[in-house]
């Protein structure tokens, strides 16, 4: 079972109303995480993709990301969205993707020292969301992790 499928089914699992929202993994590493959105189920009555999907994906990419890296050493945490905020640019009407990339890898180095010392631990991450190449809305999470 490749690494995609085995975090979709787990979210699946864990958290039901993803599988209803179409959710769909398509990259899962330690640097990179990549989420698709189906427009079907997540849309408005405007027929453009609703705000608290696009929020979800987003949120749940960045939280992905997360959870690839600390299960290496911290597999018995717990990972949280502390704050975020989110800026939504352009109406979203079709399948939408969201991505986050570890671009400094000192900053999980950071959060497995710091949770390591305190038992806690806080990384601030970006995630975009594009419809092929056009960006669309923009995130940034503060996720804690600790015991």
């Amino acid at each position: 079972m490749d690494e995609e499928f085995a975090f979709q089914q787990f979210l699946y699992e864990q958290i039901p109303i993803t599988e209803k929202m179409k959710f769909e993994v398509i990259k899962f590493e330690p640097t990179s995480v990549k989420m698709l959105a189906r427009l079907e189920p997540n849309f408005n009555h405007k027929c453009t993709a609703f705000a608290g999907s696009i929020n979800s994906l987003m949120t749940l990419c960045g939280w992905g990301i997360v959870f690839s890296n600390v299960k290496e050493f911290a597999p018995n945490s717990h990972i949280v969205i502390q704050r975020s905020n989110i800026e939504y640019l352009f109406p979203i009407e079709k399948d939408f993707t969201a991505e986050c990339n570890i671009v400094n890898k000192q900053d999980i180095e950071k959060l497995q020292l710091t949770f390591n010392k305190f038992n806690r631990a806080r990384i601030k991450l970006n995630v975009f969301c594009k419809d092929e190449n056009k960006l669309l809305s923009k995130f940034e999470g503060y996720y804690v992790v600790f015991r």
